[in-house]
């Protein structure tokens, strides 16, 4: 081989073993630094009133403040009115992850909340100490009514029903979700 040839094949060498290093830093990063949970705003009450000053002319900010609080009443009527319908058609709603496996701490129940995380991290909501289980494994949380279940960039991965969770994953009363070797039932 000449010479020329050699010292190609030993820089794309040298290209893998530092491309293999950034794999395994960036693997490490995440299991030390768990993603960190957007927090939003909390929303404002109907009907409340701005405190902002100078709104123009003597008497014009109170007409607009009744008139504001008027279609924020009527908008919240409606809103209970359809609250009311729904809850009539609603589907019964999970309230609880029940553990399964391992048998050891079998019927461990967990209540379910908005979102729960699951992992090894003293921060998470339910933290399980298993080897296959990571930092901050999976969340499982409740949109519109339906749980859903979603890893969170775990090495062994989140399966519900026997399914790899990819995204977003929804979870029905008696369905499954593994983590790591823990097993839970949506109840």
């Amino acid at each position: 081989m000449s010479e020329q040839l050699l010292t190609v094949l030993k820089l794309c060498l040298l290209a893998l073993l530092y491309l293999f290093f950034l794999r395994v830093l960036r693997a490490v990063w995440t299991e030390v630094n768990p993603p960190r949970v957007a927090t939003t705003p909390a929303p404002v009450a109907a009907g409340a009133v701005s405190t902002k000053k100078g709104l123009g002319k003597k008497g014009g900010s109170s007409a607009k403040a009744k008139a504001s609080t008027a279609k924020a009443s009527t908008a919240k009527a409606s809103k209970s009115a359809k609250s009311a319908m729904n809850r009539r058609k609603a589907p019964v709603v999970p309230t609880r992850l029940v553990l399964v496996e391992p048998a050891a701490r079998a019927g461990a129940e967990y209540a379910l909340g908005p979102e729960l995380t699951l992992g090894r991290a003293a921060g998470c909501s339910i933290v399980l100490d298993e080897q296959y289980v990571s930092q901050v494994h999976s969340r499982i949380f409740i949109r519109d009514g339906s749980v859903f279940a979603e890893d969170l960039g775990s090495t062994n991965g989140t399966w519900v029903n026997g399914s790899r969770a990819v995204g977003q994953m929804p979870a029905r009363l008696g369905d499954r979700i593994q983590v790591g070797n823990v097993v839970l039932e949506v109840r």
